[in-house]
């Protein structure tokens, strides 16, 4: 392993295969850390039963293999930072140790942030990843094949025998399971080491996506301005301290909201992140006007995901939104509650509180069938809170246009 090549340099050594490598990096009090990340390739989907899915453009990202952990955490101990007060303390990837879980949607986007390697931010996945990670797994040939521990300690379609379980978590004792730990069929390769572990249950796992009175309409602002025929746009959260409202952006049609030089449409092909709050769009084709400093950028259509008959109640997904925007989220198509059992589709709760919401995702160690592929969507919780079975994951981008 040479953790001295830059992020270029190892892309350009992978072409077509999900590399797993260890990354050193510091801890948050000047120690060093490692955390293993796999690399998503560029690729276009395909397999996927709705054709809107099929030859999208994703990938080219690292993500972590396994789902986030302290610094300092064990086989027997999370660590010695107080769950929810990450503080600089960066979260890191690791196997055979306990998750971290108890942290709020809030602070777990500051401990993957925390997180820097060769200079840039890690950040709390976002729905694009996920869709770009689950597409490799279509396209791969492992969907279905793709397990974890949904059972109590195993997958609900396996037999209740030693070597379908993972290795108890003694800070849970409850069935959760340590990261990483289980048979290999809960790795996205279907190879223990290969790929992601864990992308269905043992705990949920915060995303980056905020939900507003029932809707996803992701929004920034311009961070400086923009000249025509510009084909990047550089966003933030305009000063807006813990990301109030704010997350990050996905491929889809957003709108320049400008009073000065008029409101204008842009098309967004590929998002590249570079803070807990920042990034940068690339765009399909360059701005038709300037736009100034600070401008809201907004989803043009927002993305409803509950409707009041069904609000409040798991439903199963049917189908995966096929808009310009929903299709490259992985989000379930409310419209649609078959259940396509052929394709392992898994279930969503739907909830309007008429206030903020995030989501979470993967699926937990009682969901059973609910969640049986890593598509499994919970809109319920609010920004603020903890639970045992709830962690996160982190991702990085690699900055290529």
């Amino acid at each position: 392993m040479d953790i001295k090549l830059s992020l270029g340099g190892i892309q350009d050594i992978l072409s077509a295969n999900m590399d797993v490598r260890d990354f050193l990096h510091d801890d948050g009090s000047g120690n060093d850390a490692i955390s293993t990340m796999a690399y998503v390739p560029k690729f276009k989907s395909s397999g996927w039963p709705q054709s809107a899915h099929n030859g999208l453009e994703l990938g080219g990202f690292w993500a972590d293999a396994y789902k986030c952990c302290q610094p300092d955490a064990t086989s027997i101990s999370r660590g010695s930072t107080t769950p929810d007060s990450p503080g600089g303390v960066a979260a890191c990837s690791r196997p055979g140790v306990v998750p971290w879980t108890d942290i709020s949607w809030i602070n777990a986007r500051i401990a993957a942030s925390n997180r820097v390697i060769c200079g840039r931010n890690c950040h709390l996945i976002t729905p694009y990843e996920r869709m770009s990670i689950l597409s490799w797994v279509m396209k791969s040939g492992n969907w279905g094949n793709l397990r974890g521990n949904n059972n109590n300690g195993k997958d609900a379609r396996d037999s209740e025998s030693w070597e379908n379980y993972g290795v108890v978590d003694p800070v849970q004792v409850t069935y959760r399971i340590l990261n990483g730990t289980g048979p290999s069929s809960w790795w996205s390769g279907g190879i223990v080491g290969a790929g992601i572990a864990d992308l269905v249950g043992n705990i949920y796992e915060w995303e980056d996506c905020r939900i507003e009175s029932g809707a996803i309409q992701p929004k920034a602002y311009l961070d400086g301005a923009v000249t025509a025929a510009d084909t990047t746009i550089a966003y933030d959260d305009n000063g807006g301290g813990d990301g109030a409202n704010i997350h990050q952006l996905t491929p889809g049609v957003y709108t320049i909201t400008d009073a000065v030089n008029g409101d204008e449409d842009v098309t967004v092909k590929r998002v590249i992140i570079t803070g807990r709050f920042s990034g940068i769009l690339v765009l399909s084709a360059g701005c038709a006007t300037d736009h100034g400093d600070n401008c809201l950028i907004q989803l043009k259509t927002a993305v409803t995901l509950v409707s009041g008959a069904d609000a409040g109640r798991y439903k199963a997904i049917g189908k995966l939104l096929e808009d310009a925007t929903g299709k490259y989220m992985a989000l379930p198509d409310g419209s649609d509650t078959t259940t396509h059992t052929s394709t392992y589709l898994d279930d969503w709760y739907s909830y309007n509180n008429s206030d903020s919401r995030v989501l979470r995702r993967c699926g937990s160690w009682y969901d059973g069938t609910r969640a049986r592929s890593g598509l499994v969507v919970h809109t319920g919780d609010t920004p603020s809170l903890t639970y045992s079975a709830i962690g996160f994951r982190a991702a990085l981008n690699l900055g290529d246009r």
